[in-house]
């Protein structure tokens, strides 16, 4: 029984950070109708800026600064970069969003 509900709350968890992917590429594509290739690149930036800081100052700390930081390096990214190729169509911004998920990858 022990083991059934580990992979119940296993499952869920992992569907639930699953939808919260996949709404915020929605959410995205919907309002600026930029398909951003650097979603998934942003995230898993996010969950390793929360992992860095969790083990320096805590769970709390990490829960609290690792989306503000994100959310602010996605801002500037949006704003420094996303604007200036947006005037070259969709294609300028495929290639722009897929530099920018390779960079942070790499």
């Amino acid at each position: 029984m022990e083991v059934f509900i580990f992979a119940t709350l296993n499952g869920l968890v992992t569907g639930l950070l699953l939808f919260m992917l996949a709404s915020g590429l929605t959410l995205i594509f919907s309002m600026m109708g930029v398909l951003n290739f650097a979603h998934a690149s942003f995230y898993m930036l996010g969950a390793y800026f929360a992992y860095s800081i969790s083990l320096y100052f805590g769970f709390w700390t990490g829960l609290i600064f690792a989306p503000l930081i994100v959310g602010v390096l996605g801002a500037l990214v949006e704003r420094y970069g996303l604007r200036r190729v947006h005037q070259f169509g969709h294609v300028a911004e495929l290639v722009f969003t897929f530099g920018m998920a390779f960079l942070i990858e790499e």
